[in-house]
């Protein structure tokens, strides 16, 4: 689990009432790092993101804050499947760490919440603006155009 342990996983989950195993979350956590990557690939460089993804302790890859959200998303789909036969309409603790997960998220794409990497570094995000895709306003005018009517 690169992004996340599995005590990132069970410090979110109720001690006396759950607590996961290895076996029981890679699944989760692969939904868990495709949300994040999808999240926050708009300002944080692929090859930043790619470094946090190694088969080693996710505490020396992996800053505190993605380990954090990684294990509130798969705490959350954890604890929902479990009580799911129980809760017919939902666990209300499910959704509040899965509120709390994508709350972080949407704040570090806003630029409200830092991301620290593991040496203490601010990583570096950035939003992405228009001339970071092509073609785009920089690029020479388009040779077919859709008003263009062929004879």
């Amino acid at each position: 689990m690169p992004f996340a342990s599995l005590t990132d996983v069970n410090v979110h989950l109720p001690i006396d009432k759950a607590q996961a195993q290895d076996a029981e979350i890679p699944d989760l956590v692969i939904d868990a790092e495709r949300l994040i990557r999808a999240r926050l690939a708009s300002i944080v460089e692929y090859s930043i993101m790619s470094a946090w993804d190694v088969e080693a302790l996710p505490t020396s890859t992996c800053p505190e804050l993605i380990r954090e959200i990684t294990g509130k998303l798969v705490a959350a789909k954890f604890y929902a499947n479990l009580v799911a036969e129980d809760e017919a309409d939902g666990s209300e603790f499910a959704q509040t760490l899965y509120n709390d997960a994508i709350n972080m998220l949407n704040e570090l794409r806003e630029g409200t919440l830092t991301l620290i990497d593991v040496d203490g570094l601010e990583v570096t995000t950035s939003n992405l603006d228009v001339t970071d895709f092509w073609p785009n306003n920089t690029t020479q005018e388009s040779f077919f155009k859709v008003a263009d009517q062929w004879a």
